[in-house]
């Protein structure tokens, strides 16, 4: 949905109405849930762009939310940003290492106070990934009427994704029905792995691990508890490595699996810690 998802508009409100000019640029191939490095440029020159308007002066904040903050983050690299640097940067849900982030997917592992726990992955990351992928391995499927049907599962148009359904064999059927429900199987495994050596390169250029040490801008980083998407681990590995940072991790909204204390003291707690943080981060970039 781009600039007219709820959450960026819901986002956008809140900024407004704390004052702020607000811009929702659309980076198209994001808009069409495309992993590639294009969309790395599109971030830098949105963001020059964004610098000759009337209206905008040295005081920006930008924002990038899940996949698009690693983006967003490798963008800030780019000297057309860097000439001009923002005042800060938010990063909401992002990962940290596209490994283990894949790994969250097939296990649905999160390792925390050393404790690991199971949660279910979302269903949305398996799709996206088969979607940007699978036509890049060897296989016997139909790759370009699976890929098609993905294509229309993300548009959310059901008819044909069940007219394309019907017209496969009953092995991609099979197959591609588990992709949907979110099913990770051995099969699954073994193709999101062999997607994974397809595209090294692009995945470890898109992946901060790689290079978060680099970033020199103010990196405000926050993350739910509650993400079945992108476990909330992978903001705490990318704030500490970012040289100049400050975490949030909401546990306001948990899962019951990690839960150890869900009295109104917790969330008194809760609610004080992120208060705190919000008004560290508007009063740095007032």
């Amino acid at each position: 949905y781009a600039e007219n998802h709820p959450g960026m508009i819901m986002l956008g409100n809140a900024l407004r109405n704390a004052g702020y000019n607000v811009f929702l640029p659309r980076i198209p191939n994001l808009k069409n849930l495309l992993l590639v490095k294009e969309n790395v440029d599109w971030f830098a020159h949105c963001y020059q762009e964004l610098l000759t308007h009337n209206s905008v002066n040295d005081n920006v904040m930008v924002v990038g939310l899940s996949y698009g903050g690693a983006n967003l983050l490798r963008a800030s690299m780019d000297q057309r940003i860097m000439n001009s640097p923002p005042k800060s940067i938010l990063s909401y849900g992002t990962y940290y290492s596209i490994q283990s982030a894949l790994d969250f997917f097939i296990t649905g592992k999160i390792q925390y106070k050393n404790k690991v726990f199971n949660i279910k992955p979302h269903e949305w990351g398996t799709i996206v990934l088969f979607y940007n992928f699978f036509k890049t391995i060897d296989t016997k499927c139909d790759k370009n009427k699976i890929t098609k049907l993905l294509k229309y599962r993300i548009e959310d148009n059901d008819d044909k994704v069940d007219e394309i359904l019907n017209e496969l064999n009953e092995f991609d059927r099979n197959l591609i029905n588990k992709v949907l429900k979110g099913i990770i199987d051995d099969e699954i495994t073994s193709i999101i792995n062999k997607m994974l050596n397809a595209n090294l390169d692009l995945l470890e250029y898109l992946s901060p691990s790689n290079w978060a040490d680099k970033i020199r801008s103010k990196v405000y980083v926050i993350h739910g508890a509650n993400d079945s998407m992108v476990p909330f681990t992978e903001s705490a590995h990318l704030a500490n490595s970012i040289q100049d940072s400050k975490l949030l991790i909401s546990f306001l909204y948990e899962h019951r699996e990690i839960s150890t204390d869900r009295g109104i003291f917790f969330k008194f707690k809760e609610l004080i810690k992120m208060v705190s943080f919000f008004a560290n981060y508007f009063h740095y970039n007032k």
